[in-house]
């Protein structure tokens, strides 16, 4: 006779999984192709890779360029997936940022810089608020997040080294600019927390525990919108992919960039006109796996 107790809990994990199915699939919390994508004569041409470009909504914040920016690389010989943590302050254009850019004229613009600098066809976005990563965070954590910086907030204080965070501490880490660099610091520790949090991911257990997996899963659908070509059936069909990919094959890096302060004390980051190009090309002939791996262990 099987264990009612568990016979509930599925049931349960399925009501939960239905809903959330539902939310995540309403075509009213879709983005138009239109609001999202540049036209299409402006991009590189749609490759077996799958790119997905993230922004993770951090407000309240000080500044709309404490939002994360992520592009989200699976190579098309799935050789890994690389979470690549763009510093939304980088100038990118007559000295206007990633993020300004963003927040005056949407996410094409968004796309159109992923796309230019990185010569990866963005095939998706999703926009997440804050709220629903910090759900995730603590249904997996706490997690143990890396800081090279010690700083205080009225969150807590946060030490050189290993700091064990619930979503409140996350969030605090991931938004406030300790050091005057032009959000650099802060970059760093959101690729930190991202690369924590897809540690903390064992997709072999959750596949083994539903409800906690559905648990999760609830948390995106309730704090995401995403185009129209993100359903739970094309995650279904992802899943297949992502099989072969190991966690060590997950990797997170900054984009790699060069800060100077000019005359008026001001910091300015731009993208790194040496190493950008390099990991373009890298990602183009495949081989952005040893890439990405080599520019982590500078400590990107």
């Amino acid at each position: 006779m099987p264990n009612v107790r568990n016979v509930f809990a599925s049931l349960s994990s399925l009501k939960d999984a239905n809903r959330a199915r539902a939310r995540f699939d309403d075509p009213d919390r879709k983005l138009p192709a239109e609001e999202v994508f540049p036209p299409a004569q402006t991009r590189p041409e749609p490759a077996e890779a799958i790119s997905l470009l993230l922004r993770v909504c951090t407000a309240p914040a000080d500044s709309d360029d404490g939002d994360i920016f992520a592009l989200v690389h699976l190579p098309a010989d799935g050789s890994g997936v690389f979470i690549l943590v763009f510093n939304p302050s980088t100038e990118v254009e007559a000295g206007a940022s990633l993020g300004s850019l963003v927040d005056e004229s949407g996410w094409p613009v968004g796309v159109a810089v992923a796309e230019e600098f990185l010569g990866q066809h963005v095939d998706h976005v999703m926009e997440l608020d804050f709220d629903a990563l910090a759900g995730i965070i603590d249904r997996l954590g706490p997690l143990a997040v890396y800081s090279g910086t010690a700083f205080s907030t009225d969150a807590g204080e946060f030490v050189v080294g290993t700091n064990r965070l619930d979503g409140a501490g996350a969030r605090a880490f991931a938004t406030v600019s300790p050091v005057d660099d032009a959000g650099q610091t802060r970059t760093r520790n959101q690729r930190a927390l991202l690369r924590a949090v897809v540690g903390a991911l064992n997709f072999g257990w959750l596949t083994r525990n539903p409800q906690e997996l559905v648990a999760i899963f609830s948390q995106v659908a309730a704090g995401s919108r995403t185009d129209a070509g993100v359903t739970t059936k094309e995650l279904t069909g992802l899943s297949g992919r992502l099989r072969q990919v190991s966690q060590t094959d997950i990797i997170s890096v900054t984009v790699p960039t060069t800060s100077h302060r000019d005359t008026s004390g001001t910091v300015r980051v731009r993208f790194d006109d040496e190493a950008v190009p390099a990991l373009r090309e890298a990602l183009a002939a495949g081989d952005g796996a040893e890439f990405v791996r080599g520019i982590a262990s500078l400590g990107y």
